[in-house]
């Protein structure tokens, strides 16, 4: 396919870039890499153990131990890992030299899960049409699936926060932990190269076709919603913007759904329109509302 072939070809140009040094939150210039001020003890403590006499093996002390044996691969660019599990809240309330968020190596990550995606869905389905494969592709790479693969390898208690989006639920919110798990990919595109990456991604990718398949969401769930409250109580899902934040470069929405005056569901996406399916996805999780509908219409 020639979507293939392109993306393949942005994500090497956008390697590029990416692999230059980040931009340090409110100035200042970033010291040698590997060498963080607020990561710096877990990078020594993991240093001495690389060296300790008759050991390979990074500590148990180390926390990211842990993630890299998940991912099957331990870092020689170590930083790249600690500025892909850096918040932007992080990085901005505890600004220093060297503290970077995981935008960057996320904006590389969608890439690099759009090409080992594209791929595998393309040797796994010869006969299905671009129409079909862009669907399936889009139901496995959404925000709602990609928080369940971060879940799978435990990667919220590794995440950086700032202390108000740790205060307000931020380890569990999906948009932002799906955020997270590109940026993981990045680094670890950066770090091992596309191989190692797609060696990692692709039984992760696989099982997740595999729910996808079996729970029918290749049709989108805006969709799938729309049928469901029409079809039991002939009610049509009103959508509507709630909140909005974040620079222009990166907006973050909030969508609300209603159904007549029951709020289904709520979600969020980097536009409207992903927002509004989160919402859709929001509301079919957890359709007590059919029942509160159902009751009121009846009395």
């Amino acid at each position: 396919m020639a979507q293939t072939t392109q993306q393949a070809e942005e994500v090497e140009k956008i390697t590029l870039e990416c692999a230059k040094p980040a931009k340090r939150a409110r100035g200042g210039k970033a010291k040698r890499q590997n060498e963080t001020p607020l990561a710096q003890s877990t990078m020594e403590r993991a240093d001495t153990q690389e060296h300790a006499p008759g050991s390979h093996a990074r500590s148990a002390l180390d926390p990211l131990a842990s993630l890299e044996a998940t991912l099957g691969h331990t870092f020689t660019q170590r930083q790249l890992l600690v500025d892909a599990l850096t918040h932007r809240s992080y990085a901005y309330e505890f600004a220093a030299p060297g503290v970077a968020s995981n935008e960057r190596l996320e904006f590389l990550g969608d890439a690099v899960l759009g090409v080992i995606a594209s791929e595998m869905l393309y040797r796994r389905f010869p006969d299905a049409d671009e129409g079909r494969l862009t669907q399936t592709r889009a139901a496995l790479v959404r925000a709602a699936t990609l928080a369940e693969f971060a879940e799978r390898i435990s990667l919220s208690p590794h995440l950086r926060l700032g202390r108000g989006e740790e205060a307000t639920g931020g380890r569990t919110r999906e948009l932002l932990v799906a955020s997270a798990f590109e940026a993981v990919l990045g680094a670890l595109y950066l770090d091992a190269g596309l191989e190692k990456t797609r060696a990692f991604l692709e039984p992760v990718l696989v099982t997740g076709l595999e729910r996808v398949t079996a729970l029918q969401r290749i049709k989108d769930d805006k969709s799938l919603l729309q049928e469901l409250a029409q079809g039991r109580l002939g009610v049509t899902p009103r959508y509507r913007v709630i909140n909005e934040e974040g620079p222009p470069h990166a907006r973050t929405f909030t969508v609300e759904v209603t159904l007549g005056e029951f709020v289904a569901g709520r979600g969020e996406g980097r536009s409207k329109q992903l927002a509004t399916q989160a919402a859709a996805h929001s509301a079919l999780s957890d359709p007590g509302w059919l029942e509160a509908l159902a009751e009121a219409k009846q009395s």
